[in-house]
C-alpha cells in the first residue's frame, strides 16, 4: 500500500503548482465599464460590494477630485452624509461625499468632487489592487485619503490579504503577480482560501451579528416604554425599530454578499445606539504581530509609492477609536504602529494625520468601539477638510485640480 502521508503531500504540492499558475496569468484585462454592466439580471439578483464600487467609478461623469479610501470605519461618513443631503443613502450606488464636500467648499469654493472607496472589512492591499485596477495615466484624482487603523494591518480573521473578495474581484484586472507572495503569504494560505467554500467576510459577519443580534429587541423596548408599564409593540413601532437597527448595523458595514439597489440604505438621523464589540476585536486582535501585520506595511509601502509616482498627494488618517478598543492594543504596539505609518508617509512624501486617540471624538461618536456614527462621520470629514487646508502641498494640488474646471464652468 502506498503511504498516505507523502501522497497527500505530493497532491498537497500539484496543487499550490496549479493555483501559482492560476495566479500568475499571462496578461490582465483593463477593467471597463463594460465589465460592470447593469443589466435585469444584476437589479434581481444583486452583485458584491466590489462590483458596484467599480461600476461607480467608472459610470461618473468626471474623476473625483479626492478619493477617500478606507474600510467600514468610513460608514459614519455614510451615516453623515443622509444627514446633510437630507435623503436616503444607498450604500449600492451613493459613493460622493457630500459631508466633506460641503467642508472643502468652505475653504477652497464649491466643485471638489469626492469619492469614497470604501469596503467592508478592506485591508491596505485591497485599497493597492483598488487604485491600480481604476486609475488611469493622466486620469486620477488629484489627493488621495487613506484611512487606516490597526485591524488593516493585524486582522486575526483573514487567512491572508489576497483572501478578500475585493483583492479577489480587483486583482483580475490589474497585474498583481509582483505581489502573489505578499498577497499569500505562504502554499497553506493559498491552498486552504482557495479550497475554502466560505468567504472570509461571510465568516466575519457571523460574528458580527453575534454582537448586534439584540438591536431590535433593544430599539422595540426603547419605542414601547412608557409609565413603567410594559405595553406590547405595534406592528409599526417594530418594523421602524428592525429597520433602525439594520441600517445602524450598515454603518458598520454588516453587509456582504450580493447587494441589490434599496438593500442596504441609510436614512437621515438614525438613532444613537452603542453596542460593545470589544469581543469581536479581542479575537481580531489576539496575535498583535502576525505575519499581515509587515505584509500590509509592505503593500502601503508600495501604494504610497504608486501614488508618488502617478502624482498623486496624498493624506493618511489614523482612524478615531475608542480608548476601550485602544486598550486592547498594548502601548509597545501603538508606539511601533504610530512611528511606522509617520515613516512610511515621511518616506513618501505624504501627510499624516493621526486621529487614533483624538480628544475630539467622544463616546457619542460612535456606535460601537470603533465605527463612527453620523455625529462622528461629520466630526471626521471637518477633520479631513481642514488638514488639506493646512497643508501647503495638498493645498495647493487641490487648488490647482479645481481651476481648471472652473474656468471651464465660466461664471455662474
Amino acid at each position: 500500500m502506498v503511504p498516505r502521508f507523502p501522497v497527500a503531500l505530493l497532491l498537497f504540492a500539484l496543487v499550490n503548482v496549479a493555483l501559482a499558475s492560476f495566479l500568475v496569468p499571462a496578461a490582465k484585462p483593463e477593467l471597463t465599464l463594460a465589465d460592470v454592466n447593469l443589466t435585469p439580471k444584476i437589479l434581481e439578483e444583486g452583485k458584491p460590494a466590489s462590483w458596484w464600487l467599480a461600476r461607480t467609478f467608472l459610470a461618473s461623469t468626471r474623476v473625483p477630485d479626492v478619493v477617500v479610501c478606507g474600510s467600514s470605519q468610513i460608514g459614519g461618513l455614510q451615516a453623515a452624509d443622509a444627514n446633510t443631503s437630507g435623503k436616503t443613502v444607498d450604500l449600492v450606488f451613493n459613493r460622493r461625499c457630500l459631508t466633506l464636500e460641503n467642508d472643502l467648499a468652505k475653504a477652497f469654493g464649491p466643485g471638489a468632487e469626492v469619492f469614497l472607496s470604501a469596503l467592508p472589512g478592506a485591508m491596505v492591499s485591497d485599497h493597492f489592487a483598488i487604485s491600480r485596477a481604476l486609475f488611469r495615466p493622466s486620469h486620477h484624482p488629484a489627493l488621495l485619503v487613506l484611512t487606516v487603523s490597526p485591524r488593516d494591518f493585524i486582522d486575526n480573521t483573514l487567512p491572508s490579504a489576497g483572501a478578500t473578495d475585493s483583492y479577489r474581484f480587483f486583482s483580475q484586472y490589474t497585474d498583481m503577480s509582483r505581489y502573489t507572495g505578499w498577497a499569500f503569504h505562504d502554499p497553506w494560505s493559498r491552498f486552504t482560501y482557495f479550497v475554502s467554500s466560505e468567504l472570509p467576510l461571510r465568516s466575519q459577519l457571523a460574528v458580527f451579528n453575534q454582537t448586534v443580534e439584540n438591536f431590535v429587541e433593544k430599539l422595540k423596548e426603547a419605542d414601547t416604554a412608557g409609565g413603567g408599564v410594559a405595553s406590547k409593540p405595534s406592528s409599526t413601532a417594530t418594523s421602524d425599530a428592525a429597520s433602525a437597527a439594520e441600517q445602524v448595523k450598515f454603518v458598520m458595514g454588516a453587509y456582504g454578499g450580493n447587494l441589490k439597489p434599496g438593500q442596504a440604505v441609510l436614512t437621515p438621523n438614525l438613532p444613537k445606539i452603542y453596542v460593545d464589540n470589544s469581543l469581536d476585536y479581542k479575537h481580531r486582535y489576539k496575535d498583535q504581530n502576525p505575519v499581515s501585520y509587515d505584509i500590509q506595511f509592505n503593500f502601503m509601502h508600495a501604494f504610497l509609492a504608486q501614488l508618488k509616482q502617478e502624482g498623486i498627494k496624498v493624506l493618511v488618517v489614523g482612524m478615531p477609536l475608542t480608548k476601550e478598543n485602544r486598550l486592547l492594543l498594548s502601548s509597545d504596539f501603538w508606539q511601533a504602529f504610530r512611528s511606522r505609518l509617520a515613516a512610511e508617509c515621511q518616506y513618501s512624501g505624504a501627510e499624516y494625520l493621526d486621529l487614533s486617540a483624538s480628544p475630539d471624538f467622544l463616546l457619542g461618536d460612535f456606535c460601537d468601539t470603533v465605527h463612527l456614527n453620523a455625529d462622528g462621520g461629520t466630526r471626521l470629514a471637518e477633520h479631513i477638510s481642514k488638514a488639506i487646508e493646512n497643508s501647503p502641498q495638498l493645498r495647493s494640488a487641490l487648488k490647482e485640480r479645481l481651476e481648471p474646471l472652473r474656468q471651464t464652468a465660466g461664471p455662474r
